[in-house]
């Protein structure tokens, strides 16, 4: 792959791994519509790795603070309704345990099942379709106050197991799940991106031993790569924080639609 197609291929995946807009899609797409092949394990490490690193750099303030809270209070087994009350960030650390379940359990049960999604691109189309129809619903979604708690945070994580599916939007299925619950919108698009990093490191690591194992990329396409995912990949957050507050998270849906549309007819 030359560097014109990593480029590409570090745009699509920054841009898209956080917009509400699938990336498994746009992928997928960018394979059977413009003839980009897969970027390889090597390449799609540091592709996520990129991806991850623009989130920390965002959110390394909090992510420090549920990391501590952690840290001195899990073992507190007996104390954990109380400490969860008082202590927000140890909350938000159980919760993210909690919303990881679904998506994990989906990754290891069905991930050859998924790998094949990616090669029905007519499939990927309906999911498009799916995405962008639950996008332009948040329009109604009321911006109100009530906070995560253990069943709400049950259902986010279902919506970002369903978002393995190539089409869906993971984080257009976890933010829309927390609006039509009545969370406020800043809360749970922050909610959002930290549940997100503790799959896409475990992902990232799961592949980084293979990918190691077998170099077939030069270090300069790796660099390349990389900064490239890093640099949309903060921009795509920044976005979608500020999409989400303002109350445009529909606009995505008209997008993903159009897409959808296109790909059925395409396909």
């Amino acid at each position: 792959m030359d560097y014109l197609k990593i480029i590409i291929v570090a745009i699509i995946q920054g841009l898209t791994e956080f917009l509400p807009v699938s990336s498994s899609g746009h992928l997928a797409l960018a394979q059977y519509l413009l003839g980009i092949e897969s970027p390889g394990v090597t390449l799609e490490v540091f592709l996520h790795f990129g991806t991850f690193l623009s989130v920390l750099v965002i959110f390394w303030k909090d992510i420090i603070r549920i990391l501590v809270a952690f840290v001195l209070n899990f073992w507190k087994l007996w104390k954990y309704p109380a400490l969860m009350r008082e202590n927000e960030h140890f909350a938000l650390s159980i919760y993210i345990i909690i919303s990881m379940i679904p998506a994990g359990l989906a990754g290891i049960l069905l991930k050859d099942r998924i790998d094949a999604l990616f090669n029905n691109i007519i499939l990927v189309g309906i999911a498009l379709l799916v995405t962008g129809f639950v996008l332009f619903l948040t329009q109604w979604a009321q911006n109100q106050k009530r906070p995560l708690n253990g069943w709400r945070v049950l259902l986010i994580g279902l919506a970002q197991a369903i978002a393995i599916i190539p089409g869906i939007s993971r984080s257009g299925s976890t933010i829309s799940t927390g609006l039509f619950l009545g969370m406020p919108r800043e809360k749970i698009a922050r909610f959002s991106f930290l549940m997100a990093l503790p799959l896409i490191f475990g992902a990232t690591a799961l592949e980084a031993r293979e990918a190691f194992s077998n170099m077939d990329f030069a270090w300069s396409g790796i660099i390349i790569g990389t900064l490239t995912a890093f640099l949309f990949g903060y921009f795509a957050v920044k976005w979608l924080l500020a999409a989400t507050v303002k109350g445009r998270l529909h606009f995505f849906g008209f997008y993903c639609l159009l897409l959808g549309f296109i790909t059925l007819i395409l396909g």
